[in-house]
């Protein structure tokens, strides 16, 4: 798939008809596909026709960029060509992920038995870099933390079991930098209740999630 800087070049200016440079500039790649494509969900099409695309042209033109309007018009020729065939036939580009929040992530709530270990999982539903394990203070004391994964691969420097009271909603400095998880991976929690009752375990992430 060519890259859309071999097409259109690496500069956003479009002339002067009102493009949105949401629309056109800062695009990456870009593909004619069918109206009934599955594959569109995972994109965002692009609002822009061979008339919009012949209009660009034309600002291009104007201002002495004839090889950025002659690469537009072969785009906007591509386009017509396919409408030919499938007139539901749409351009669609793929956003990069340039959006960073800081968001929550929970674990569901699990009552472990007297000595027992419980594995915790959670499932982030987007691109998630864990920077702060929250346990609560009223049971972190009764906890101790055996490992800590994001999918495979532990985020603890060994295999010994840390005081879950070290990542309360008090403790200070714990601020951390585990491995991204990637969508489709599980963050899980690996503890061990200390005390000779079942204790309900709650706990919560806090980290920079990574959208388009």
């Amino acid at each position: 798939m060519a890259s859309w800087e071999s097409i259109m070049g690496d500069d956003d200016d479009f002339g002067e008809i009102g493009a949105e440079l949401d629309l056109v500039g800062g695009m990456r790649t870009s593909e004619i596909v069918g109206g009934d494509d599955d594959e569109v969900g995972d994109e965002e099409e692009w609002g822009a026709d061979e008339d919009l695309l012949h209009a660009l042209s034309i600002g291009a033109a104007r201002r002495g960029k004839h090889k950025r309007a002659s690469a537009i018009r072969r785009v906007a020729q591509r386009i017509a060509a396919y409408r030919k065939v499938d007139p539901g036939a749409v351009a669609i580009r793929q956003r990069d992920l340039n959006k960073r929040r800081r968001f929550p992530l929970g674990f569901q709530p699990t009552t472990v038995g007297p000595g027992a270990t419980s594995n915790i999982p959670a499932a982030p539903q987007d691109m998630f870099r864990p920077e702060r394990l929250v346990i609560p203070s009223d049971t972190a004391f009764d906890f101790g933390v055996q490992d800590v994964k994001v999918g495979n691969t532990s985020q603890l420097v060994s295999g010994g079991e840390v005081p879950a009271a070290i990542f309360t909603e008090v403790s200070i400095d714990t601020h951390v930098h585990f491995k991204t998880a990637e969508i489709g991976n599980q963050i899980s929690v690996s503890v061990r209740n200390k005390t000779s009752g079942g204790i309900e375990f709650s706990a919560g992430i806090i980290g920079t999630v990574v959208q388009a």
